[in-house]
């Protein structure tokens, strides 16, 4: 059981940090443009969430949406002002203060990403999350084999 709940964490830390660097690129408004809602819509299709279940998730959804659309919104921001502020000569402390800036944001964004993906946690059933667990990891494992076809080939030591 325990490494069964470690696993679920790693993988769910996995998918914030992809989510948390996916903010920084994100749209207008800090929307997901077409893809707004996926998530939702596949939770309620392959863990079969009741109508309650339906309306918890989607308020801690918005209550998310209003703490973290700030910080991406801040991430953006900072980086268009260090685009524009490009010169010729490096300067590695502004680069480090820019740097710190934007890893704090970033913090604050997996925080909150995680606090929410807690409180959908413990929305779900024992059997909801075994099957939230077992589509994390399947979704990992088609991440790495997505991966691998981009990555160098290493050679095969005989």
């Amino acid at each position: 059981m325990n490494r069964k709940f470690f696993i679920v964490i790693a993988l769910v830390l996995v998918a914030a940090a992809g989510l948390a660097a996916h903010a920084v690129t994100q749209g207008h408004n800090g929307r997901y443009g077409r893809h707004d809602g996926w998530m939702l819509r596949h939770m309620i299709r392959e863990l079969s969430l009741t109508e309650a279940q339906q309306a918890q998730i989607k308020s801690i959804w918005e209550a998310e949406k209003a703490k973290i659309q700030p910080l991406r919104r801040q991430l953006r921001q900072n980086e268009q002002a260090e685009s524009a502020s490009i010169r010729q000569t490096f300067d590695e402390i502004e680069a480090r203060a820019f740097a710190g800036k934007q890893a704090q944001i970033m913090s604050d964004l997996i925080v909150e990403k995680q606090r929410a993906k807690s409180a959908i946690y413990a929305v779900l059933t024992p059997d909801q999350r075994a099957k939230a667990a077992q589509l994390l990891q399947e979704r990992q494992q088609r991440w790495q084999k997505h991966t691998q076809k981009f990555s160098p080939q290493q050679p095969q030591s005989q």
